[in-house]
């Protein structure tokens, strides 16, 4: 999955294509599947016999669609799941990343580190922009449970300089600034078709093999 700095990023590039009501809910919500505690934050689904793994984009659509469309918080983190299905096409197939090798994970995760304060800068982010609304009684909350507070001091966190000289293992800049660039035109896309009454992105279209 991208980082939050990323997602961050990211909705900040396609926020003035958004007719945004509530620009505090589109940021949560933008990060907020991974935040989930307890539940299928992603709605991940096994398909073909158990063999490809993917999101369950229609599930989302047909539970939240008509509430995306008032609601910034749902279309944020319908955006999210769009933006990590396109990260893992990016990243495996694109860039040929293993994450089975030991290590390789934790590497990838100190990457995200040492590349968090320059997206954070080149895209105009800052820790404010993270606020632990309250979700009491939201129906994303039959999805999984967040436990929000904690999550919006762990992604403010993330914004604290790292002082490091190292090289990244394996996402560089450049690739971040590479993949924020065309999630973005993804995601512009995916709202073109959605407000012009198509289907939206199919989840078996979008599957990956399981890792075993």
């Amino acid at each position: 999955m991208a980082s939050s700095m990323i997602h961050l990023a990211i909705t900040n590039q396609i926020i003035n294509d958004l007719q945004v009501k509530d620009i505090e809910r589109l940021r949560l919500g933008c990060i907020l599947p991974d935040g989930a505690i307890h539940g299928n934050g992603h709605l991940k689904i096994r398909v073909y016999n158990e063999t490809r793994s993917t999101y369950d984009f229609e599930s989302f659509r047909e539970r939240f669609g008509e509430r995306m469309k008032s609601d910034d918080l749902y279309l944020g983190y319908y955006l999210h799941l769009v933006q990590d299905v396109f990260y893992r096409y990016f990243v495996y197939s694109e860039h040929n990343w293993d994450p089975l090798p030991s290590g390789n994970v934790e590497k990838l995760h100190r990457d995200y580190e040492l590349t968090n304060e320059y997206v954070a800068k080149k895209y105009h982010l800052d820790p404010d922009m993270i606020q632990p609304l309250d979700l009491s009684g939201e129906p994303i909350l039959m999805v999984a449970e967040f436990d929000v507070r904690q999550f919006a001091a762990n992604i403010r966190k993330q914004f604290q300089p790292v002082n490091s000289n190292e090289e990244c293992f394996f996402f560089t800049r450049d690739m971040a600034d590479e993949f924020i660039e065309r999630a973005a035109k993804l995601c512009r896309k995916e709202l073109s078709d959605l407000a012009e009454g198509k289907e939206g992105m199919n989840s078996l279209e979008w599957s990956w093999v399981r890792h075993t």
